[in-house]
């Protein structure tokens, strides 16, 4: 008998899923929508969005001050680092002697 019902079982699983599937998408479709729509006619969530909105805005306008004030003070030090001159020279390599890293081959 439990042999019998293994094939029934499975085949009313899968007709109730083909027959509530479309109604459980439907349902929740209207359930967004009508979340949407809360949420459009809100004006206090509006003047939320509206303030965030601008905040990101301002945001990234800093964000663009900011990587222009560091491209000029790099420009600034490459520019007293030209007009300073080469720097103290260290001592090279005694002869047959290689400083390290150089020569060294990476994969």
């Amino acid at each position: 008998m439990p042999e019998e019902l293994i094939p029934i079982i499975f085949f009313i699983s899968i007709a109730a899923v083909l027959i509530f599937r479309p109604l459980t998408t439907r349902i929740g479709k209207m359930i967004e929508q009508s979340h949407n729509k809360k949420v459009e006619q809100d004006p206090h969530l509006q003047r939320i969005m509206q303030l965030m909105e601008r905040l990101v805005d301002r945001m990234d306008r800093l964000e663009d001050r900011v990587d222009f004030a560091e491209r000029m003070l790099e420009r600034q030090r490459a520019q007293a680092m030209l007009r300073e001159g080469p720097a103290r020279e260290e001592p090279g390599p005694a002869p047959g002697e290689s400083r390290a890293g150089e020569g060294d081959e990476y994969p």
